[in-house]
């Protein structure tokens, strides 16, 4: 029998819940981020099935104690899937920018979203919406500062209110869906799964233009210390990709 998933700390604030979801193909992350003047935060739900889990492994490692908010980085189903039942279970207010929150709750549809992305996106995307007809008590915009020492980047082009958390004390991003790390390597989201990828690619650029040095993605395993400078590297790996070989200066007559 596989070993239950716990909270690991990542830095002295942040702890990750690694859930297998697809089958452990792209596990997705929860996060518990401790405030320094009492209690938690809780970004990100999880995968629908594991909500038993999320509940029951949040309050062992809070020792009983219920988070004080929910952040939500963005309503795809992966992420937001308990998010329902967390606030039946604990009452608590819901976070997440007021750019998807209209998805969250069922007015707009992924699937109905413009821009340039994978041609199977909008089949990918029909899911039901996961706060449907409540509201999202707490809409964020850029720079709102939340418990817990975190700090909101709208990053969108994963998904058009998708949020990034900086915590510059412990030097870290919670940087949701604008990075991968499946098999330890750093990469884009999922294309099909991306509503406009050169939208993600300026939403990559700008958070690593941000002072930090632990990059935190939810698919897949933290990169600490060097995180950042990964991240830039493969933004000047594509850059070196698409720029045009320079013309030869035209000889003299």
């Amino acid at each position: 029998m596989a070993a239950k998933p716990i909270f690991a700390q990542v830095t002295p604030h942040i702890y990750k819940l690694d859930l297998p979801f697809l089958g452990g193909r792209q596990p997705v992350g929860v996060w518990l981020v401790r405030d320094d003047a009492g209690g938690w935060v809780l970004v990100d739900a999880g995968a629908p099935g594991f909500e038993q889990t999320i509940f029951e492994q949040v309050l062992a490692h809070t020792k009983g104690e219920a988070p004080q908010l929910l952040v939500l980085t963005h309503g795809h189903l992966d992420h937001a899937g308990a998010a329902m039942r967390a606030r039946e279970v604990w009452k608590l207010p819901i976070a997440a920018h007021r750019l998807e929150i209209p998805y969250l709750i069922g007015a707009e549809r992924y699937n109905k979203l413009p821009g340039r992305h994978h041609p199977l996106y909008p089949l990918l995307q029909i899911s039901p919406p996961l706060l449907p007809g409540r509201n999202v008590q707490q809409p964020l915009d850029e720079g709102r500062a939340l418990p817990g020492g975190l700090v909101v980047y709208h990053v969108p082009g994963h998904a058009p209110g998708m949020i990034a958390l900086l915590h510059a004390a412990d030097r870290a991003l919670i940087a949701a869906d604008t990075f991968m790390n499946l098999g330890n390597k750093l990469s884009d989201p999922y294309p099909y799964f991306t509503y406009d990828v050169s939208l993600n690619h300026a939403s990559q650029e700008r958070l690593a233009a941000l002072e930090w040095d632990h990059l935190l993605p939810s698919h897949g395993p933290f990169i600490l210390n060097t995180g950042r400078q990964q991240a830039r590297a493969l933004i000047e790996s594509r850059a070196k990709k698409t720029r045009r070989p320079a013309k030869p200066a035209p000889s003299a007559a």
